[in-house]
């Protein structure tokens, strides 16, 4: 698109920021000309270019543990991001049942953490655990 250049005071071709670019494979190739640091990006939502950053894809694109912690997986809803400290990066790979969001998905899993029990939705809480299920009969209570 062209623009008004007020420094130069003419009508320019030349880029003055992501949106000017007005097809995906020249923006994809570009730097957001109002900010070099950055890259444009092609917004499919919006149909046009963009400098804004582009929406997580998946938990690694989380850079830090607050923010990971605080996101489910964008590429799989039904769990929780989480921190991994030994890799120093946000993942989706469960690692306890709480990391399961939905009671279905939580149900057909083992703990991650212990695989020798299921998870369990548990309803007090609203959440997926590995402890054992309190008893709902007394048969359930074993001494």
């Amino acid at each position: 698109n062209c623009h008004w250049d007020s420094t130069n005071r003419t009508c320019s071709c030349a880029p003055n920021v992501c949106s000017d670019i007005v097809d995906a494979s020249t923006c994809m190739g570009s730097k957001c000309p109002d900010d070099v640091t950055r890259n444009c990006h092609w917004d499919s939502k919006e149909h046009m270019c963009s400098c804004a950053p582009p929406p997580p894809q998946v938990c690694s694109d989380f850079k830090d543990s607050a923010t990971c912690s605080s996101n489910r997986c964008p590429d799989d809803v039904t769990r929780n991001c989480h921190w991994d400290a030994v890799k120093c990066e946000c993942s989706c790979a469960p690692t306890a049942c709480a990391d399961f969001t939905d009671s279905e998905t939580c149900s057909s899993n083992r703990c991650p953490d212990d695989t020798t029990r299921s998870c369990h939705w548990d309803s007090t809480k609203y959440m997926c655990s590995c402890a054992p299920p309190p008893p709902t009969r007394c048969y359930d209570i074993k001494d």
